[in-house]
């Protein structure tokens, strides 16, 4: 398919869109998939027609450029707004409906800080919308499609250039601060490409994805990259998975040539709740990419997830892991396909000094490939000049993928995405806030910047202690474990905040000592207490990170004078 519109002038989704359904109308192009097992499956023919049927609504009450609140459940009515928007030139902002008061007030100050005008959502969530936002019935749009759209002409407007933003992103954070990473066209493109070389994806492939439309990884590559590449999706709900994991992969079961991933969580879940006699109905075989992102890869987890779903044609060499953030608009590096979960062993007390030293029996940390979406530099994050080779440093990244700042935060923008290294100058990066080092021009990542813990004047990430406490009892909650740096009496003591399962009978004080002498004799570091808490206290964010700055504000105000 030729990519470019006409002359000068670089083609966008939207102009693939639009070609996809005049010259492949009847190729599948979504299935969704409902808990209960129904499908609502739509060709390039019918999913234009609907995508225009909302897109004329849209156009009626804004203007392009406009920002454009989608608070839509997952399903085809959140593909339809976001290509609604895409065509109109309208700024997308993705979201959810809120089923907390803490989304409640996500999603109110999102729509503060865009300034959007107008919102897009199904008739169930207008009251959300009405009571929430406080706007009225002429503000709201609904995201039922007929597929009576009508001739792409009937909207009346060019479609969009690459330069024009396509949508915000909000990162995730604090509910007070929300920040909207601008995604342009031409950087929507331009990480869309890096992905389809990477993955090596064609019309032949398939995917099946649940992860959240509103965020980075499940807009991305659930719903853009399948009509960018051409292959069919079939989308499902995250609570669909969450409930009962073996849906997802029955789902991946029927269909070959097969790409599906999601976070450690993910393949957790389905090695702890998938029997044995459910996963030998299976057929595993053609899941050729079993991508991993979100959260610093866990081989231990994975090992298990193969393990268990071997005997369903599982290959270990399927496995993916991917390094990515939303102000790269996405991927930023990962693979070779099928190389699997490679890793490599540093002397840890090396590390912890920031040098880079190669030592059997070590920390073995991934290999997350070369840097396929810009070029990647090591700095130093306090002088901000070039780390020296074998020195770990912050992660900074420049190229095409790069976003253009945060929407209306222009001394952030500069800040993160326009900065410069020392003693150099004329190219602009952005400051990924991740720790990490590269060998031969592969990537590996230590860990957060602001959540290194300094104990003792060690250098520690949380993740390595979360990791060596999860398989220390079987009532510890996988994924439910958060280490803290806490200020106690002047001294940075560590605290780990533990999810026990709701049926649990252990004594607390015995789980404790297991889980203190575990991380004494591990990382050689004294544990300060623990604080066990019940199913969920584990705050994360809606890619499923946890939300350790909450949490340690949480128990500087409120863990020692109550029990949780």
């Amino acid at each position: 398919m030729n990519n470019e519109r006409d002359s000068g002038r670089a083609a966008t989704l939207a102009d693939i869109l639009v070609r996809r359904a005049a010259e492949q109308p009847g190729h599948i192009a979504y299935t969704f998939l409902d808990a209960r097992g129904n499908r609502d499956v739509e060709d390039y023919a019918l999913l234009l027609d609907r995508v225009i049927d909302v897109a004329s609504r849209v156009r009626e009450i804004s203007q392009p450029g406009d920002r454009v609140l989608l608070l839509c459940p997952p399903g085809l009515d959140m593909v339809h707004a976001f290509l609604a928007c895409l065509l109109t030139r309208r700024v997308a902002v993705p979201l959810f409906v809120p089923t907390s008061q803490r989304h409640s007030d996500t999603v109110a100050a999102i729509a503060h800080d865009s300034g959007a005008v107008a919102v897009i959502a199904p008739q169930s969530a207008a009251p959300v919308a009405r009571d929430l936002l406080g706007w009225p019935d002429e503000k709201i749009i609904d995201s039922a499609a007929t597929g009576d759209g009508g001739s792409l002409q009937l909207l009346d407007t060019p479609l969009p250039s690459a330069d024009d933003i396509a949508h915000l992103q909000y990162t995730s954070g604090s509910t007070g601060n929300p920040k909207g990473v601008v995604v342009r066209h031409r950087n929507l493109v331009h990480n869309l490409e890096c992905l389809r070389i990477a993955l090596g994806h064609t019309e032949r492939t398939s995917a099946v994805h649940w992860l959240p439309p509103s965020h980075d990884m499940g807009l991305i590559m659930g719903i853009l990259s399948p009509p960018f590449v051409g292959y069919p999706v079939t989308l499902m709900a995250p609570m669909t998975f969450l409930r009962n994991p073996i849906v997802w992969l029955r789902a991946i079961s029927e269909n070959a040539n097969t790409t599906a991933g999601g976070p450690n969580l993910a393949y957790g879940l389905c090695a702890e709740r998938v029997s044995t006699a459910d996963a030998e109905q299976l057929d595993l075989s053609q899941w050729n990419i079993a991508f991993v992102g979100a959260e610093p890869v866990n081989p231990v987890v994975l090992d298990t997830f193969a393990d268990k779903f071997a005997a369903s044609g599982f290959r270990r060499e399927s496995f993916f892991p991917g390094y990515g953030l939303a102000e790269a608009t996405l991927y930023v590096s990962g693979g070779p396909v099928g190389a699997g979960v490679r890793t490599s062993s540093f002397a840890s007390e090396e590390l912890e000094k920031g040098f880079v030293t190669e030592q059997a029996n070590g920390r073995e940390l991934v290999d997350y490939g070369p840097v396929r979406a810009g070029t990647a530099a090591i700095v130093d994050p306090e002088t901000l000049r070039r780390s020296e080779p074998g020195r770990v440093g912050e992660i900074w990244l420049s190229g095409g993928s790069v976003a253009s700042g945060y929407w209306n935060k222009p001394e952030e923008s500069e800040r993160t995405v326009s900065a410069e290294i020392a003693d150099e100058s004329g190219t602009p990066y952005l400051r990924t806030g991740d720790l990490g080092f590269t060998v031969d021009g592969h990537l590996f990542i230590c860990g957060r910047l602001k959540e290194v813990m300094i104990i003792n004047g060690r250098n520690l990430f949380p993740q390595d202690i979360e990791w060596s406490i999860e398989s220390t009892h079987p009532n510890l909650r996988r994924g439910g474990c958060a280490a803290l740096s806490v200020d106690i009496d002047g001294e940075e003591r560590l605290i780990v905040v533990q999810e026990l399962d709701d049926d649990c009978t252990e004594d607390t004080a015995a789980l404790e000592g297991s889980i203190k002498s575990v991380i004494s004799r591990e990382h050689a570091v004294s544990l300060h207490r623990v604080i066990f808490v019940g199913k969920g206290k584990v705050l994360k964010t809606t890619s499923g990170k946890i939300r350790r700055s909450h949490l340690r504000d949480l128990y500087a105000n409120e863990f020692e004078s109550r029990a949780i």
